[in-house]
Order: structure tokens, then sequence, then C-alpha cells
């Protein structure tokens, strides 16, 4: 593998860009006109600009025209980070139609865990518990309301295509269900262009619970552990940690064992991360969904882990064995050492930056793709920059003061941040505590509306 395709923007863009330089592969970047100051486009050894597009996000998804950025770059490889493309089957087969190795799972991979009742039916097969619901999508609000009868209320409507946290809504009773139906679907079929929706019994008040594997191209799986995902806004993810805290030890085992038997039983390679929801009072577990891709979390697997994730990655889509990396097996990968958490700093509003200093110090790092005198396009995603801070020792209060440290040195100006949002819920007792649940931000409006962080530190860098 000589030069690399990266088929993203943003941080993931920077960060697979120094995966690929601390290999000696050389990486093209991306980007339509509209985006042509970004920082990842400085990131690779060359840049390729997209074709004039109306909307620059379809610039990122136009598979014709990326592939091509590809080919007359002389790329003999693509990687497509997360989001766009990631997951994306046709893509992926195209990528090897040109005679570049795409650095994820199979086409057939992509295609069974794009559709999330396909990927509930393997889970099924494999006696992984999933959470009760109709075995396929359902047509009709007629059917919908048929269906949630038997689960039981409250229910969720899910997009078979979704993803992202995208394409859900809570039903909690049968009045509201036809009219949310039919916005489910809708949102479905223009997100995802794929209409399906199916249901599931609402889990309440669960913690979000994901593992993340690595698979070879032989077929051997191993696993790096997992991370609680609980903290999240309208099931956008904001705060995670890895280990989950409070997690049982019999628990954590067969969630563990799950998501490797997920894995091997869908002839997958390359990195993947296996969800899970847990009712902690019960001790409960279902099986969710499987992303395909790298995760924007994968950093702070790779801090108690002491392995970079993307640099595997690349290693594995070029031949490498698990064994030949010396991740043979689980004794080989080890334990978690310590606690890590990520904040993701996301713009809240438009504007230009007129001020931007990330955190830095021992146990302190920062992915991202900000800088002072950029005008972000407010056509993509907001996340600005990950705070990623670990701690190889200690309790785990004293890991989310030290985020929480972290996050009040960030200083960013021009743009509106949820900076004073984070810096609040790192305050929260259930999370000092490690017993956040899903429903946290929901059940605590007040987070949401919190001030920026303020004091001698940011008036020295403003």
């Amino acid at each position: 593998m000589q030069r690399v395709l990266i088929a993203n923007r943003g941080e993931i863009a920077i960060r697979i860009a120094h995966a690929a330089a601390a290999l000696g592969i050389e990486a093209v970047t991306i980007a339509p006109a509209a985006d042509a100051a970004a920082l990842h486009t400085t990131a690779g050894t060359s840049h390729s600009t997209l074709p004039p597009s109306s909307d620059p996000v379809a610039a990122y998804l136009d598979i014709d025209a990326v592939v091509q950025a590809g080919v007359d770059s002389g790329c003999d490889a693509v990687h497509p980070g997360y989001g766009f493309l990631a997951e994306n089957a046709e893509f992926a087969r195209r990528c090897a139609q040109a005679g570049m190795t795409f650095i994820g799972p199979s086409p057939e991979a992509l295609e069974l865990f794009g559709n999330k009742v396909h990927a509930r039916e393997l889970a099924t097969r494999l006696d992984i518990p999933i959470v009760p619901g109709t075995a396929a999508a359902v047509s009709t609000a007629d059917d919908a309301v048929t269906a949630a009868e038997a689960i039981g209320y409250p229910i969720m409507l899910k997009a078979a295509a979704g993803g992202g946290g995208r394409g859900i809504r809570a039903v909690t009773t049968a009045d509201e269900l036809p009219a949310a139906f039919e916005r489910c679907q809708s949102e479905a079929l223009g997100s995802f262009g794929d209409g399906s929706v199916f249901l599931e019994r609402l889990v309440v008040d669960p913690r979000h619970i994901e593992v993340q594997v690595m698979a070879d191209n032989t077929g051997h799986v191993v696993h790096f552990f997992e991370r609680d995902c609980s903290i999240q806004i309208r099931n956008q993810k904001v705060v995670e940690v890895a280990p989950a805290p409070n997690l049982k030890p019999e628990l954590r085992s067969r969630i563990l064992a799950d998501a490797i038997t997920l894995v091997s039983g869908a002839d997958y390679r390359n990195a993947g991360t296996v969800e899970f929801l847990v009712e902690p009072s019960t001790g409960e577990y279902f099986f969710i969904e499987c992303n395909p891709r790298i995760q924007v979390e994968h950093t702070i697997t790779e801090q108690i882990m002491g392995v970079d994730l993307v640099q595997t990655q690349f290693r594995v889509a070029m031949g490498e064995t698990l064994e030949a990396l010396n991740m043979g097996d689980q004794g080989a990968i080890g334990e978690p050492r310590g606690w890590a958490l990520q904040a993701r700093v996301v713009a809240t509003g438009t504007g230009t930056i007129t001020g931007y200093r990330e955190p830095s110090g021992p146990g302190v790092r920062v992915d991202g793709s900000g800088y002072a005198g950029w005008t972000p396009p407010p056509q993509f995603d907001p996340l600005m920059a990950k705070v990623i801070v670990s701690t190889p020792s200690g309790t785990f209060d004293a890991a989310v003061d030290h985020a929480r440290r972290a996050v009040q040195r960030f200083h960013i100006a021009g743009v509106s941040t949820n900076l004073g949002q984070l810096d609040a819920i790192l305050a929260h007792n259930a999370v000092r505590s490690g017993d956040a649940r899903t429903s946290l931000l929901t059940n605590e409006p007040g987070l949401a509306s919190a001030p920026a962080p303020s004091g001698p530190m940011l008036a020295m860098l403003a």
C-alpha cells in the first residue's frame, strides 16, 4: 500500500492522515471548493478538489467523483473514516473495481449491518439477546399499531437503514403511533433512501455499552473491551467513557463474548463496534446494532489499551494477521489500563472562529479541526474537536475531574459551542459516580443551557 485516498473531512481525515504517515503511506485528502479552507485539506501529502456541487455535503457522497479522485491521484487504497460513504457497500465495491483496497469490512458485511432488521436476524440465529420487537419491517401505520399492541408500550420506531442516532422515535401511547410512524418512515426515506421501519420495545433508562472489535482477513476476531456511551442528547453521543464503570465482571464477560460471536458469524474483517443496551436493574442486555467502521470514540479505547486502531486498520487491510500484529488472542491484547473519557466539542452557532486554543498537558489529547480565522461551513456536522483524557491509574471520579479541567481550558471564540454544557455534564453526580443513563440529559434539560467555562485561564488565552 503506497497511497491512500481519505474519503472524509474534518478531524477524522486528519487522524487517518497521521496514521498513514506513521506507516510511510502517502495520503490524498479531498474537499469541494466550498470546504477548501478546512484544516484536513493540508493534512495529507497531496489534495484533490472534488467537482463543484450546489451542496458541499453531496460532494463527499458522490461515489463517481470520490472514486475518480482516487484513481486520478494514483491511490491504491481508500479509507472512508466514519459517516459519508463509510458504510456504503456500493462505494466499497467501486473502490475494489478501481483497483483500490477499501480499508474496512467487505461489501457483504456492510450490507448486512446496514440493515438493522437483518442484523437482528443474525443475532437471533446466534442466540444473542435482542430487544423484543418486530421480526421484519412494517409497511403501514395500521401494521405498526398491531405490532405495538403485541410488544407493549412504550415502543421505539427505528429506520432499518438508520444510523448515527437518526431515524429513531419513541412512542408512549397508541394515539401517538400513526403520526409518528408516518414521520419516521418519511424521514427514513429522505435520510437513508430506504423507508423501512421496524418496532422495538423501548428499554427504559438503560446504559449504552459498545464493544470495539477487530477482525483480520483470515476471520480471526479480538476485542479491545468496551466503552460506555450513555451520555447522549437526542440519541447523539456527547461524552464517552472506557472502560464502562460499575459494570459487573460476569455481565462484561457475556457482552464481550457475544460481540465476538456476532462478528465471527458475519465473516467480518477490519474494525467494528457492536452496541448493546443494558438494563442495570435486571442485568439484562440487548444487541442493538453493529457499526461496520471506525467510531468517533475509538480514541478512548486507544488510550486504555495502548493501541493505534487506525494504523491497525491499515495493516489488517494490507493482509497482516492479528497474530503477526501481536494481537493473536485476548491474552496478547491485555487488560484496560486506567480510565479514558472523550468529550465532543461541537459548534452551536455559526460565524468565524476568532480564537482557538486547545488544552494540553499529561494525559490530554485533542483530535480537532478548528483554527482561528476559519468559518465552519454550516452544512456539515458541527463536531469541531474531541477532548480525550486518560489516567493510567486512580479513581474514576479523578479521571472525570481531569476531563473537566481539560474542557475548562479549551478556548474557542467567535462561534458558540457546547463547552459550557460539557463542563456541567462532567460535574453531574451521575457522571462522576459512573452511573449515567441514556435519559440523563433528557431528565436534566438545564444542562443544555449551561454557560461556557470562564476564569483566569480563559482570560489569559483570549
